[in-house]
């Protein structure tokens, strides 16, 4: 498999390697994080970060830094965005796409959101933007699971919203 490493300006190592066809003309490619000290970012190794990048053109431009290089975006395009802690191995999602099948109705739907979660506000600045970040920044080893907790209470709000009787 094919892969894309860029060394960021903060020293970590960003890896995006092709996963294969996840849809019919659409290649997955997910991102490995390294730190300079042995750091790892492990979240995004099983997520999709980008499609169809065979030249690494959007690799090259996925993450951008803080000044500092203590906080990252990792963003494509409108599907999603991120916020990378660097200094202490967190993140938050800034964008997301969520998508939600309600089974009754034999129906899906899907937003592009901000998720908000324990009343976290924050700004972060990188390079080129400020970012109102309303996600609480989590430890990577625990992220998946306190996303979980918030996907669970958002589609029960989703089928509040749109699917009542």
């Amino acid at each position: 498999m094919t892969t894309h490493r860029i060394t960021l300006a903060n020293g970590w190592i960003a890896e995006f390697a092709e996963q294969g066809e996840f849809r019919m003309g659409a290649i997955s490619w997910n991102l490995h994080l390294r730190g300079p000290e042995q750091q790892a970012i492990r979240y995004f190794e099983t997520q999709i970060v980008l499609v169809n990048d065979e030249d690494g053109e959007q690799a090259r431009n996925a993450i951008s830094l803080s000044e500092d290089g203590v906080y990252g975006y990792l963003g494509n395009g409108m599907s999603h965005g991120w916020v990378i802690d660097f200094s202490r191995g967190m993140i938050a999602p800034h964008r997301v796409t969520i998508s939600h099948y309600h089974h009754a109705y034999d129906e899906y739907i899907s937003l592009l959101e901000q998720p908000a979660y324990k009343r976290m506000r924050e700004y972060i600045s990188v390079i080129g933007r400020t970012v109102y970040l309303t996600f609480p920044f989590t430890r990577d080893a625990d992220f998946p699971k306190v996303w979980n907790e918030y996907l669970v209470i958002r589609r029960r709000q989703l089928d509040e919203l749109y699917f009542r009787n």
